[in-house]
């Protein structure tokens, strides 16, 4: 029988935790559930009250100044909008460009999630390169969603996605206003596979919750009738290359917004074209 879990309702309430070092820890038995079978891990409470109200901020400073735009899917050579696939607008505030605003949150952010990669990098044993951490603002309007589908594809620039995540922003959510994550436990990938009786993971969208998964794992964000924000992004392995690539992408990445098509250019020889 299929079967919804609705994890808030399995975990303890939410804690507002005082310091940046503190919430960045990632306990032990959460890296040993992304090395496990289950691959993914909900840590409530994650984020103070006061951090997503920052956060909230930025994100109305930079629609108010355009920054954000429609979100498309593909990797970057078959890059296109498809509203049959998703529905969502972005902005990208990895690397760590300098918006206007962004202030105190975006600061404690960046610092939280370096804890957060140093600690699933010391927990699980799997190298991640901090120069390389990808993350955005995204932002799903009502009637939003994000149909099925993996974030590390080998051969393309998201071959050295290793660990997703998500921090929610909703604080007025409501179970009725949808838009959970689901990940699918049904041994398929970015398609069911055939014969398989469905099985998945709700995960609700409330604010302050720390979503962790390995970036193979096929997940979705149901339609949501509610606006609906979080923080998405990847904690990416070190590219197979020389220095000198490395090099390259610390000058681009402390000046712009490095596309995944010039990393992967960059990291691997070619144009990204």
């Amino acid at each position: 029988e299929n079967m919804s879990i609705l994890l808030s309702s399995l975990l303890p309430p939410m804690v507002a935790l005082t310091t940046s070092a503190a919430r960045a820890h990632i306990p032990p038995e959460t890296t040993a559930a992304l090395r496990g079978p289950a691959g993914f891990a909900v840590l409530p409470g994650f984020l103070s009250t006061d951090q997503i109200h920052q956060l909230k901020e930025d994100v109305a400073e930079l629609q108010s100044s355009g920054r954000f735009s429609v979100a498309g899917v593909g990797e970057a050579a078959t890059k296109r909008i498809d509203g049959m696939v998703r529905k969502c607008e972005q902005c990208f505030i990895y690397p760590r460009v300098k918006h206007s605003g962004g202030g105190r949150g975006r600061d404690e952010l960046y610092s939280l999630l370096d804890g957060v990669r140093t600690n699933i990098e010391s927990g699980t044993g799997v190298q991640l390169d901090g120069l390389l951490t990808e993350g955005l603002y995204a932002s799903y309007p009502n009637g939003g969603y994000y149909r099925r589908h993996i974030d590390s594809y080998p051969g393309t620039p998201q071959e050295i996605r290793r660990f997703s995540f998500l921090l929610y922003c909703n604080t007025e959510w409501q179970p009725s206003d949808g838009g959970c994550l689901r990940i699918h436990t049904d041994g398929g990938g970015e398609v069911a596979p055939a014969g398989v009786q469905p099985s998945y993971v709700d995960i609700e969208p409330r604010a302050g919750t720390l979503v962790l998964f390995r970036s193979d794992i096929p997940h979705e964000v149901l339609e949501t009738s509610a606006e609906r924000l979080a923080v998405a992004g990847w904690f990416n392995a070190p590219p197979q290359g020389s220095s000198v690539r490395r090099s390259l992408i610390a000058a681009l990445g402390s000046t712009v917004v490095v596309g995944s098509a010039l990393k992967f250019g960059a990291l691997h020889g070619g144009s990204g074209d």
